[in-house]
């Protein structure tokens, strides 16, 4: 269908002669159609010589060096880009080396404070101990001291005691002989 309209439209124009001439397109009238042709041509040439002389280097120059500084933009950021993934595995071993080290400070500063602890624990106990015997030691003195003066104690308010109730004077060494009597007994059944 397309090329059927295509050569109509071509015998119109260089077959038919007076097509469309007389209606007032002198460009359509095959007379002129050589001049056309002509002047065409030359200003289809001089245009392609300016594009091809002129214009045309200046817009490849243009494409190139857009294109050379593309490529430089992208190797600088291909450069960049090693150098933050370098920096990144930089970084990334100094915080593991820091943690590590952190870890290894953490874990020695823990047995070091242990090992005071246990240290002042033991010093603490020692010295606990230390008093726990001097009080037990004060305490079975006074003990001995006290169970002693009891007899003294025991034997004056016997005494006492006797006199008051019978009004008479007991023998001092009859009394101490009992005293001390018992309270041997009493010592023999605490410390069995």
């Amino acid at each position: 269908m397309k090329s059927k309209s295509v050569a109509i439209i071509i015998y119109l124009l260089f077959f038919n002669k007076i097509a469309f001439a007389k209606e007032g397109m002198p460009q359509l009238n095959p007379e002129f159609w050589l001049s056309q042709i002509l002047w065409l041509t030359i200003i289809f040439l001089i245009l392609y010589f300016l594009i091809q002389k002129f214009f045309s280097p200046k817009l490849f120059a243009l494409i190139d060096s857009r294109t050379n500084f593309i490529k430089s933009l992208l190797e600088e950021a291909e450069l960049c880009k090693n150098q933050i993934q370098k920096l990144e595995n930089e970084h990334n071993l100094i915080i593991t080396e820091a943690k590590n080290e952190a870890k290894k400070i953490s874990i020695k500063l823990k047995n070091d404070f242990n090992d005071k602890i246990s240290l002042k624990r033991k010093e603490f106990e020692n010295i606990l101990n230390s008093e726990t015997l001097k009080a037990e030691q004060e305490i079975n003195n006074f003990k001995k001291q006290t169970l002693e003066n009891i007899q003294n104690i025991a034997g004056d308010f016997s005494k006492e005691l006797i006199e008051k109730i019978t009004g008479v004077t007991p023998n001092s060494s009859n009394l101490n002989a009992v005293i001390l009597e018992i309270s041997n007994k009493e010592k023999k059944s605490q410390y069995v």
